[in-house]
């Protein structure tokens, strides 16, 4: 089923449950479906947040991928589900549906739940009357007719004293104080941006500002990191590629001057945690993952003909130049 259609059926099963339901409901469980990648789920939460403040007693259910639970680590109210099939024998009074498919369409149609409220739905609105919002919008506005449209849009990662401890512990060890960090991959070759460039980069801040660099990512980042430190003068840069969960990660941001990136999961983390960022984009609707973060510096050039045009020979990334994210760099740590 192409995405368009999926987008009609769910406002069709929405609309159709909502007449028979209330949304004036007190609603005491609440199932929220978001079957994304971990930027996405980055920008999703503000709606558990919101929905907490409106229903503080209401018990939340994830259905997510496995490796976005840590997110609700320290939040007692969010229960992480990681196979849909595992709640599909309970009743919820409340579906928020961020990212579903024909299997989660089908339980809410079945169990009709009090209220229903879904992404696809807005999806389609804004398609005809607008175009595609940021995403952290977009998924604010799923839930607008429970929260009011005037919820702020703060997506800040809930992180433990031991996350940041175990940052402090690793800085200390590796003599480091003033630090930026820079993730050099993403899924999409056609989204990354050549390491020769972010190696320039990297001998720039060193030089500069004599500021440590840290090279982030999974471990498919592990050789991109090391190839690009082979290319770098000053030895005080560590790729710390297995050092530190996705919450160590996110309190690593809260320390970090800035941040320096591909459209990726840990550009959203960093922006999400308020850290002053630079976002290489390539293939990508404008605006839509951009950061909202005050202190983000976007970087994004487009086809004539529009992104989903673009591959690993003609991305639009390859346009940035290494002088013109210099210059992002000298505002940002001026």
């Amino acid at each position: 089923m192409s995405e368009k259609v999926l987008y009609f059926k769910s406002w069709l099963a929405s609309t159709y449950i909502n007449l028979l339901g209330s949304k004036q409901h007190e609603f005491k469980t609440i199932l929220i479906i978001k079957l994304d990648e971990i930027g996405d789920l980055v920008t999703a939460l503000p709606v558990f947040y919101a929905l907490h403040k409106r229903y503080p007693h209401a018990q939340q259910t994830l259905v997510c991928k496995p490796f976005n639970t840590v997110f609700f680590e320290h939040l007692d109210y969010v229960q992480c589900v990681t196979a849909f099939e595992k709640v599909t024998n309970n009743h919820f009074d409340l579906i928020v549906d961020l990212r579903g498919n024909e299997e989660t369409l089908s339980y809410a149609l079945n169990v009709k739940p009090k209220y229903r409220l879904d992404r696809g739905s807005i999806r389609l609105k804004n398609k005809f009357f607008g175009g595609q919002k940021n995403e952290i919008d977009t998924n604010l506005e799923v839930i607008a007719p429970l929260t009011g449209a005037n919820v702020a849009s703060f997506n800040s990662i809930i992180v433990s004293k031991e996350n940041r401890e175990t940052v402090t512990q690793y800085l200390r060890k590796h003599a480091v104080d003033k630090y930026i960090i820079l993730h050099l991959g993403a899924r999409d070759a056609a989204r990354r941006w050549p390491i020769d460039r972010f190696a320039a980069l990297i001998n720039y801040v060193n030089e500069t500002f004599q500021l440590s660099c840290m090279l982030v990512g999974g471990p498919e980042d592990n050789e991109l990191n090391i190839k690009c430190l082979e290319q770098v003068e000053s030895r005080q840069n560590i790729n710390v590629v297995g050092e530190f969960n996705l919450l160590e990660y996110a309190a690593l941001c809260e320390k970090a001057s800035l941040f320096i990136g591909n459209e990726s999961g840990p550009l959203h983390i960093a922006a999400a945690m308020n850290t002053p960022n630079i976002a290489l984009f390539g293939p990508g609707v404008k605006t839509v993952f951009y950061p909202k973060n005050e202190q983000s510096r976007i970087h994004h050039y487009f086809l004539p003909k529009g992104h989903k045009q673009q591959t690993i020979e003609n991305s639009t990334i390859f346009q940035i130049t290494v002088e013109e994210v210099k210059e992002s760099i000298n505002e940002l740590l001026k």
